[in-house]
């Protein structure tokens, strides 16, 4: 996960702001997937990335769909309120706008710069909600990106119940994103390369207590994956705790449905409305 919130300050919006619209560069899918797979194969820990992005679709595909519409439905096992919204991401400038049903009904929306909601931001955290399941969605191929950093450890995958696997551990430069000090532990399986599950730890301060640096591991487990155009994608993710290196209890499931490839991104979805809230709990936490 890439970021959430304990208490926001609010910035009442008093009128509209448009954003200005992206402009299109239909080289830019190429000249992404070439940048992403010359940086991969440049490091033994690299490669076993890629080869696990080429099993799931290949870097060329992912970026060629430019857009990406699915349905995150995260249910926390017991009592704790789930998550559940209609996002669709650009892929190319990671922007995202979503339609919420809960835990609080509205829209909200992330351009690059700032979040904004129609709802109280303390409510359902949209700055960290904007991108957080699409990078669990999006993984492996946003381990491309600039600004991540890729090193092969010596880990058991027996241990997270996993058959034998390439374990490849992802850290991120300073200003990479609003948690640069999250890591994610990938298992890709030695067989095909297919990417079975994650190791990983929020580090977002607005969710962090006094002294606590980042969250507990937790272990992410992908299943039934689907095709979604010419990608592979898990369509649940089955979330463990993982105390003393081992996977624990079950704590949350979620489901992706409604998968559109090359959906179309509506720039003005990313207007702020008049009477809609920015997200400043980042702010706050600095």
């Amino acid at each position: 996960m890439r970021a959430v919130v304990a208490a926001a300050v609010l910035l009442f919006a008093t009128a509209p702001l448009a954003q200005p619209r992206r402009p299109v560069d239909p080289a830019e899918p190429a000249r992404r997937a070439a940048e992403g797979k010359r940086r991969l194969a440049a490091t033994p820990a690299g490669q076993i990335v890629l080869r696990g992005i080429d099993h799931h679709g290949g870097l060329d595909a992912w970026f060629a769909g430019r857009a990406l519409t699915f349905r995150y439905d995260y249910q926390p096992v017991g009592d704790r309120p789930g998550r559940n919204s209609l996002q669709t991401v650009d892929l190319l400038a990671s922007r995202a706008y979503h339609d919420m049903k809960a835990p609080v009904e509205g829209r909200f929306a992330w351009d690059g710069q700032k979040a904004w909601s129609t709802f109280d931001p303390s409510k359902a955290a949209p700055r960290f909600w904007a991108l957080t399941p699409y990078y669990f969605v999006g993984l492996p191929f946003v381990l491309g990106d600039p600004g991540v950093n890729l090193a092969i450890v010596d880990d058991d995958p027996a241990a997270a119940g996993l058959p034998p696997a390439d374990v490849i551990k992802a850290t991120f430069d300073d200003g990479t994103g609003d948690a640069p000090d999250d890591y994610y532990v990938a298992y890709f399986a030695k067989d095909d390369g297919r990417l079975l599950a994650i190791r990983y730890v929020v580090s977002y301060q607005p969710f962090m207590k006094p002294g606590m640096q980042h969250t507990p591991e937790k272990l992410l487990v992908y299943e039934d994956v689907q095709p979604a155009g010419p990608l592979k994608l898990a369509r649940r993710h089955d979330t463990y705790a993982f105390p003393e290196g081992k996977r624990g209890d079950k704590v949350t499931v979620a489901s992706v449905s409604e998968v559109k490839y090359g959906a179309t991104f509506d720039e003005s979805r990313l207007d702020m409305p008049k009477g809609a809230h920015v997200d400043t709990a980042l702010n706050g936490a600095e």
